[in-house]
């Protein structure tokens, strides 16, 4: 059984915090606008999203927070065809640029929406401690409802959240491989953000890990080893075998 609660986690004292109590582990997935093209206001509110959920989770002692971020933290990487394997570890690299300005246009460069993910991370690291854990998932591309790799845009935001321009979408292939190739299936994410819940945590320890959350789409350039490392699962699905 569940219930839902709807409030506005930019009001510190919202009745959403009467929900964290006793919890055993919290998922932060909010934002005020999930797209790249989020605006600079919107980042910042999101921000505060993190902040306020965060803080108050900390001070009613959860055990284990996990936030969703994004593979637009090192967005900049995907025109940098020298660089290895998008591993955890590598520096951040916030947005991504788009090579057709049309759907530039349509999606934004995903600084602003980046920002705040980044944001979200680097205060779990620092709110981590023995008594409450983090494991941050920067998620690949997923899509609303059934979330086929052939429904991928290339512009990277689903048509009815694209900014309105009065350009037409002229597909760039650098632009589409690279959202494909991190597509992020329906079954995988469910797998990964289980195995987030239910994977056991060193007692007493300052623990924060941080991964990369993609399916495990051929010729990807995204690393799955700390994945499944940490929670001892393999994303399954391939964005290939989709005709």
């Amino acid at each position: 059984p569940y219930r839902v609660v709807v409030s506005d986690v930019l009001d510190k004292k919202g009745s959403w915090r009467h929900v964290i109590k006793g919890a055993d582990a919290l998922i932060h997935f909010s934002a005020v606008n999930p797209y790249p093209n989020a605006t600079w206001q919107e980042s910042a509110e999101s921000m505060s999203h993190t902040f306020n959920v965060f803080l108050e989770a900390k001070a009613q002692r959860v055990p284990r927070i996990i936030l969703a971020s994004s593979n637009h933290v090192c967005g900049g990487y995907k025109d940098d065809f020298e660089h290895g394997l998008i591993k955890p570890s590598d520096p951040p690299r916030c947005g991504t640029l788009l090579l057709d300005k049309n759907n530039l246009a349509k999606s934004g460069d995903a600084v602003a929406y980046a920002a705040a993910k980044l944001a979200g991370e680097r205060l779990a690291l620092a709110l981590s401690d023995s008594i409450t854990s983090f494991i941050v998932l920067r998620v690949g591309w997923c899509q609303p409802f059934e979330n086929l790799p052939t429904t991928i845009c290339a512009a990277g935001v689903p048509e009815i959240f694209q900014t309105k321009t009065d350009t037409n979408v002229v597909n760039t292939a650098s632009d589409d491989t690279w959202f494909k190739q991190m597509w992020l299936s329906n079954a995988d994410f469910l797998a990964l953000f289980s195995a987030a819940l239910s994977i056991p945590l060193p007692p007493n320890d300052n623990f924060f890990a941080l991964i990369n959350a993609m399916s495990r789409n051929s010729g990807a350039r995204w690393s799955l080893t700390e994945t499944a490392e940490l929670l001892n699962v393999m994303p399954q699905s391939d964005a290939a075998t989709y005709a």
